[in-house]
């Protein structure tokens, strides 16, 4: 493969230039400032005045001068609490305490100094000011107070920041889409690193976190900072926002705590009947009789050497077992096809028995699943969840000016499931190991310096692995879809190792303070995919499943041994921007270069696919600004050009489906055609017949990176000491998104709805350049997806002050695209292929209205009370003609299948036209805390999520056609039948900290 020798070139060239005048240092984008001026008593600024600022809880400090215009700034200041103190020979010393800052927080604090009168130091008792005056961008800060009390389920820190405006999870992958973009989109860095996995596009340990697994523990986190809209040309690769999170260091003072929470069975309400269940007049409710849960862990923190050298280390461990259910569908109207005694009238469930009466083998199939009344089946299982995370931090202060830190953080997570028919084993492990150093060079420029490496092993597995039957069986009847058997896309393997550096070098300069930096990664990658190499098998009729006539499969030829993939990926960031503050008037501005480079000299049936696509032309342009006129009232605005990431995942077909034997690919086949192998027989996937027509994939040679534009115009205005208010408004629009198209298909005609409808042949390579090719599926990956994102968000704000905060948000937006998935790898993801704007519509993420409601109340007898109220409105789904090949869509289409977008009432309805049922939740948390001696406190608490019990599903399934098999009107069309929220759970939990 390629290796780019370019990029870490620039790097080490750039840094060492650098280090020339510098000793390395850490990356400031977790790292905060405080700045202002210093007047005498008349109010003109005063040059040369000492200014100390120190954090109060490890004694490590800095020391700048004023300038000409009594202005000073200490940069790279970690997050904590701080005192500032002004002197200067003939004028009183003047000290202001108790100044927190926050991830990336810059705070304005303004001293006037008097005539000395005393030798005493003068303490100023003022507020910290509540706004930034001098921030540009549209942020929200989760700090310790929320972290400690609200309830958060799962102890997952990312959960808080879905309680901040235009944050969502996505519904496709489950990671946090900001700002309507996709969610593989938004940068995630913990500690000043990348904390996302390449070849995924989500978090690092994402599969773990997508099945309530941990990565990073919530009590080794001290607070994070969620920026929905950051303008800053020093971040990329983060089209909808940026999520920074600080771990926690120790202090001068010796900390820690235990604690143990727990939930069962007893405190869980029962699993609900669906309105579908409902409205056949089933009870689809499931007691809970399998049900634990136990979190705990332990932290400690202190002094290895008073102002110098701290530590801190936590351990967190999960072990859980919950319960869920699935269900066996039958076609909507199988109650009257029933009567008639067919063979094609049983359901999937009782075919699947029938037919196990003289293939025992196909029983296991439906083990755990119980015949219903309306000839469902429905199973109730349990997963069983081990996490453990193991985090160690040092800290040290070399000299006033020197400062580094290194930390650790392990995961082990593994996940088993009774119910076989998905991921029923998956084993991850990550390793992340950051390690920094900070230097402040003279009194106008700091470097930081900051490196990574990081692993992420996953096995992603199935128990039906070694059964006699492995295969995916699929029951495509009219109106009804039905799946059993073993995922055909497992198993999967995958190592994962990141090596990062970024350098950071600021200088203040008058009125400007000037920034530029570089930021490396290399990203190795071993996988093995080889989906479908055990067959995944559709029966258009019960008859036909009876009989082990399929009418198509889709089967894996090519290498079946780990790796099967192994390539790397090389992204380079180069920055420079400029901060000028002059009077109320802050300005951001700056540029940003991006280039991401890809394997070449690949082995490939076609030229196009023998490299995939660098892309080194992307020059981002940002702007920011913020004027205060008054120290009370802040207008924000702010545009930006943003380069996205591809997730590397969408190569790997290109190198495993490369079209030359053995490597033909994920085929779909007919019973007759080369290649088919019937259900129950063994696949040769390392030696397919040579006759065997291939399927191949690649990326399009004019691919680029995704860009989003991003606008915003706020306005945030402080109310009182403790209240502000704030309206933000925000639009992005985003190109060049990944979509997959099927070139080998072609549109033979339009219905009379305009809907396309595809021919049976192929035409073959011969536009590829290989006129002689019999080829199958052609699967080119396109930069061709658009999105426009809209939103309007209205907030209140108290900070924690006599017992009381809280957080209030509206938002309402519009979310419209024409392709919703994050990163597909295999399916057609375009409906016609002459026509990529066809698809256009309500993303699948689109949710209009959402409300959001945080607080922390302290009552007498130190008791807390918290919660976290939320109602949104519910996301959208499509009505869908589900006759098996109506309109012959290429096989896979990522958003209807074979499927149609229906006819209702002779016209033709548009994508996400419908709406699911909106979602309410209230969880609280009551705390009871007891002090024991100085320093010791126990704290109790209960915690209840979800506490009303309040369900809400989506539709899914038949439920999305409106007409039957017959013609006639669906009369179940719309009414939801899948579990969106989690029932009622009660949990008990203490802790012991001093």
């Amino acid at each position: 493969m390629k290796r780019f020798s370019f990029a870490p070139g620039v790097f080490c060239l750039l840094t060492a230039a650098l280090l020339l005048v510098s000793a390395p240092a850490a990356a400031q984008v977790v790292t905060g400032e405080i700045q202002g001026t210093i007047t005498d008593a008349s109010g003109s600024p005063l040059p040369g005045v000492t200014v100390t600022v120190k954090n109060q809880d490890t004694g490590i400090g800095r020391t700048v001068i004023t300038n000409a215009s009594g202005a000073y700034n200490a940069k790279a200041l970690r997050p904590g609490v701080y005192e500032v103190v002004a002197s200067l020979e003939g004028l009183q010393t003047i000290r202001q305490e108790n100044i927190q800052i926050l991830t990336r927080q810059v705070k304005d604090i303004n001293l006037q100094m008097q005539v000395e009168s005393t030798t005493e130091v003068i303490t100023v008792t003022a507020e910290t000011p509540l706004i930034e005056v001098s921030r540009t961008s549209a942020a929200n800060y989760v700090d310790e107070v929320a972290i400690d009390n609200l309830p958060i389920n799962g102890r997952d820190f990312t959960t808080f920041a879905t309680l901040t405006p235009t944050v969502l999870v996505d519904r496709s992958r489950g990671f946090l889409t900001m700002s309507g973009q996709r969610g593989i989109y938004t940068d995630l860095n913990v500690d000043g690193a990348n904390n996302k996995s390449t070849f995924f596009g989500y978090g690092r340990g994402g599969e773990a976190t997508e099945n309530d697994g941990l990565i990073i523990a919530q009590d080794s986190v001290q607070e994070f900072k969620i920026v929905v809209n950051e303008f800053s040309p020093e971040f990329g690769r983060s089209g909808g926002g940026s999520i920074n999170v600080v771990t926690k260091s120790g202090t001068n003072a010796f900390q820690g705590s235990v604690f143990a929470q727990y939930r069962d069975d007893a405190g869980a309400a029962d699993l609900p009947s669906s309105p579908l269940d409902d409205f056949r007049g089933v009870d689809g409710s499931a007691p809970v009789d399998e049900f634990e849960r136990l979190d705990w862990g332990l932290s400690l923190g202190g002094p290895i050497k008073q102002d110098k050298t701290h530590f801190f280390l936590a351990g967190d461990f999960v072990g859980r077992d919950e319960p869920f259910s699935r269900t066996i569908s039958v076609e909507t109207d199988w109650d009257g096809c029933g009567a008639s005694g067919s063979l094609n009238c049983l359901s999937a469930y009782d075919a699947i028995l029938l037919r196990a009466q003289n293939e025992p083998d196909f029983a296991a199939l439906v083990d755990g699943f119980e015949r219903r009344a309306d000839g469902t089946a429905q199973g109730n299982f349990v997963r069983s969840v081990d996490n453990t995370i193991l985090f160690g931090k040092i800290d040290q202060q070399f000299t006033d000016t020197q400062q580094a830190s290194l930390r650790l953080n392990f995961t082990d997570y593994e996940r088993t499931s009774g119910f076989l028919d998905e991921e029923s084993l998956k084993v991850e492990e990550t390793l992340s190991a950051i390690g920094s150093w900070t230097s402040i060079i003279g009194a106008n420029a700091v470097n930081e310096f900051r490196f990574q490496y990081a692993t992420d092993d996953l096995d992603r597995l199935s128990q039906r692995v070694g059964q006699p039957i492995e295969a995916q069986v699929r029951f495509l009847l009219p109106g009804v879809f039905a799946s059993v058997g073993k995922f055909d896309f497992l198993p999967i393997f995958v190592e994962e190792t990141q090596t990062q550096l970024r350098n950071d070098f600021s200088y203040l300069f008058g009125a400007h303070d000037m920034k530029f930096g570089v930021d490396y990664s290399d990203d190795d990658l071993k996988q093995l995919f080889a989906g479908s190499r055990d067959g995944r098998y559709d029966f258009f009729s019960v008859e036909d499943f009876l009989n082990n006539d399929a009418g198509r499969a889709r089967i894996y030829f090519g290498n079946v041994q780990f790796p099967n993939y192994d390539e790397a990926q090389e992204s380079l960031g180069i920055y420079a921007q400029d901060t000028w503050k002059t009077g109320d008037l802050t300005l951001n501005y700056g540029i940003r270069y991006e280039a991401e480079y890809n394997p070449d000299n690949l082995d490939h049936v076609f030229g196009d696919g023998r490299s995939i696509p660098d892309d080194t032309d992307n020059i981002g342009p940002r702007v920011g600004l913020a004027w205060s006129p008054n120290g009370t009232d802040v207008f924000r605005a702010g545009a930006g050009l943003f380069f996205g990431r591809t997730a590397t995942l969408l190569f790997a077909s290109q190198i495993q489906e490369n079209g030359i034997f053995p490597n033909f690919g994920r085929i779909t086949v007919s019973p007759g055609q080369t290649g088919f192998v019937p259900l129950g027989q063994q696949i040769p996937n390392q030696n397919p017949p040579a006759a065997t027509v291939p399927s191949s994939s690649f990326v399009d040679p004019d691919w680029e990176l995704a860009e989003t534009v991003r606008v915003n115009v706020g306005y945030e205005r402080t109310l009182s000491s403790d209240w502000t208010a704030k309206v933000d408004a925000i639009y992005a629009e985003g190109d060049n998104l990944q979509r997959n198209v099927d070139i080998n298909r072609q549109i033979e005609r339009y219905d009379e709805f305009g809907r396309p409808i595809y021919a049976d042949a192929r035409p073959g390579a011969a536009a590829l350049g290989l006129e002689d090719t019999i080829i199958n599926q052609i699967l080119v990956r396109r930069s061709i997806g658009n999105s426009e994102y809209k939103a309007l968000t209205f907030a209140v704000r108290k900070r924690y002050s006599n017992g009381f905060s809280l957080d209030a948000h509206y938002t309402w937006s519009e979310d419209e695209d024409d392709d919703s998935n994050e990163r597909s790898a295999t399916g057609v993801t375009i409906t016609d292929i002459t026509n990529p704007g066809y698809d256009w519509g309500l993303s699948d993420r689109n949710v209009e209205n959402r409300f959001v409601v945080t607080a922390v109340y302290e009552l007498p007898w130190e008791i807390k009370v918290s919660g976290v109220f939320e109602y949104r409105d519910g996301t959208p789904f499509s009505a869908q003609e589900q006759s098996v090949d109506v309109h012959n869509y290429p096989f896979g289409n990522g958003f209807f299948g074979d499927d149609a977008l229906a006819v209702i009432n002779g016209q033709l309805t548009q994508r996400n036209q419908f709406t699911n049922e909106d979602v309410t939740t209230v969880d609280l948390r009551f705390s009871k805390f007891f002090t024991f001696g100085e320093n010791y406190q126990a704290d109790f608490y209960l915690q209840a999520f979800n506490l009303f019990d309040e369900n809400a599903f989506t539709v899914g399934g038949s439920q999305t056609d409106p007409t039957l098999s017959s013609g006639a009107v669906n009369p179940e069309f719309g009414i939801p039948n899948n579990l969106l929220t989690q029932q009622r759970q009660i949990e008990y939990g203490v802790r012991l900290s001093f």
